[in-house]
Order: structure tokens, then sequence, then C-alpha cells
């Protein structure tokens, strides 16, 4: 064994078919890329709160753009793979699809055509200011 895989469990090392193993594997690996993924995600909002809220400068906002394509790229890739029929993880599936909606509505606030008296009522909502 690769040095390197020393800290892979025994039972993801027998053979694919014994007791469902390489399944497991792949889901307890798939969601770990999927929570990180979230989580990078959630950070984006504490990102908006300092460098677009007060003052959202056209490079800033260039850079949240080139931010939110790159999530919403991941978040497709684990969209095909949550929505297959026989994608065991209904949690997770969702956890995608609500993660990707976030994504989309936040590109519709910060660079849609929203008028600046609903982004007005809506930013504190979301930073949870009152």
């Amino acid at each position: 064994m690769h040095p390197a895989q020393s800290w892979i469990p025994t039972c993801w090392c027998l053979p694919f078919d014994h007791k469902g193993a390489l399944h497991f594997k792949f889901m307890f690996m798939f969601n770990a890329q999927v929570e990180d993924w979230y989580d990078v995600c959630r950070h984006l909002t504490a990102w908006e709160e300092r460098h677009l809220v007060d003052q959202p400068t056209s490079e800033r906002l260039a850079e949240h753009t080139k931010l939110l394509d790159e999530l919403e790229r991941v978040g497709r890739w684990l969209s095909q793979a949550t929505q297959s029929p026989d994608f065991p993880d209904r949690a997770t599936a969702e956890l995608v699809a609500m993660t990707l909606q976030d994504l989309n509505d936040c590109r519709a606030l910060w660079h849609g055509t929203m008028n600046p008296e609903r982004r007005e009522q809506v930013l504190p909502a979301i930073f949870h200011e009152s």
C-alpha cells in the first residue's frame, strides 16, 4: 500500500464486491467533497459582506462573478451525480440542489436586474442585520 493511503480503513481495501465496501468508500468520499464545496459556498456570504455590501466596485463585482462561475461549475458536476435516479443519498442531493439555487439567487442579487430599493430590503435579511 502506498504510504499516502495508510489512513484508508481496512474495509475500503477489500475487493469491491465485499459487502458494499466500494459503495461505502465512494459515498463517503463524495459526501466529503459535497460538504467541502458547500462550506466554500457558505463563506461567499462573508466575502460579499466584506467586499460588496458598502462599496461594490466593478473590480470586486468581476471577481465575484468569477467566484460564482467556479462554484456553480463544481456544483453542476456534483448535481449530475446526485440527480441520477439511483443516487442513494437524497439529503446530499437536496443539499446540492439548494446550494446551486442559492448561488443562482446570489448572482441575481449582485449581477441581475434587481432595483436598488429591493436590494436594500434583501441585503439585511441575507446578512442578518436589522
